[in-house]
């Protein structure tokens, strides 16, 4: 049996404890960013980061302000990571709600509010239980969440609902195999996608394809900002199509569709009623 230790030697490293702590060197907006030192995913200019994924200056959101005017519409932003996109919509002059479901994510979103001087409002929370009953957007922005979802069909309908435009970036399964990147053959022969029993959601007689989708080693991850489950469900891009359309969003407009993406198939879609 292991020696119990002295109350004054039994370090307390919850959250609450460290946030505690004080910072003694001199003040900078750096200092605010090395509160995590290993879980950025984004790069700054004018900051040090782990990060690599250029979020202030995404293509795939320039596309989409090509499409749209936002200038004084409200967006509704669902994951906005550390609010790369959220500074992209605010400069083009959306006004942005953002619902974040990660503590760390959240955390570094209001830390990059502070340095980059955001006007957009960041909650807390699961996006899935937002009550959206009385709400309405002029856009719904959902950049690489949907895929992390473990009911995206419902999800689907539940932020239709809210506005006639959403825009999505998502990944998908792709049934052909050989279209996928190389890099994941062993991943999909390990059974990180359970493809070979996919499950069929019903939906006014549309048939919808979900393949269940397994983190794995992902989890350990401190930077990890994936969905709150250990899997998710991934559907098929005819599928999915097929279901905005469904949905009333009748104009598609669709970019940056990539079967060889190194994480899997992905693609834009901004779609309107």
């Amino acid at each position: 049996m292991s020696e119990k230790k002295p109350f004054n030697e039994v370090k307390d490293t919850s959250l609450e404890t460290q946030l505690a702590e004080f910072v003694t060197v001199p003040p900078s907006e750096q200092n605010a960013f090395d509160l995590f030192p290993t879980s950025w995913s984004t790069a700054f200019e004018d900051v040090k980061t782990q990060g690599h994924y250029p979020g202030t200056k995404d293509p795939r959101i320039n596309w989409l302000l090509e499409n749209v005017n936002l200038a004084g519409k409200s967006v509704l932003e669902l994951g906005p990571l550390e609010a790369g996109h959220t500074y992209m919509l605010e400069k083009s002059g959306a006004k942005v709600l953002a619902v974040e479901a990660n503590k760390g994510a959240f955390l570094r979103s209001l830390i990059v509010k502070n340095h980059l001087n955001l006007s957009a409002k960041f909650l807390l929370g699961d996006f899935d239980k937002l009550n959206l009953a009385n709400q309405s957007f002029e856009l719904v922005l959902a950049s690489g969440v949907l895929y992390h979802m473990t009911n995206p069909v419902e999800f689907l309908k539940k932020i239709s609902r809210a506005s006639n435009k959403l825009f999505l970036w998502t990944h998908y399964f792709e049934p052909d195999l050989d279209k996928w990147n190389d890099c994941l053959a062993n991943h999909l022969e390990d059974g990180k996608w359970e493809y070979e029993n996919p499950e069929i959601v019903n939906i006014d007689g549309l048939e919808i394809r979900l393949v269940k989708y397994n983190y794995k080693d992902a989890l350990g991850w401190s930077g990890f900002c994936g969905g709150t489950e250990v899997y998710s469900k991934w559907i098929f891009k005819d599928d999915l199509l097929k279901l905005l359309d469904l949905l009333g969003f009748s104009q598609l407009k669709i970019s940056f569709d990539d079967d060889e993406h190194q994480n899997g198939p992905s693609f834009c879609v901004l779609a309107e009623k």
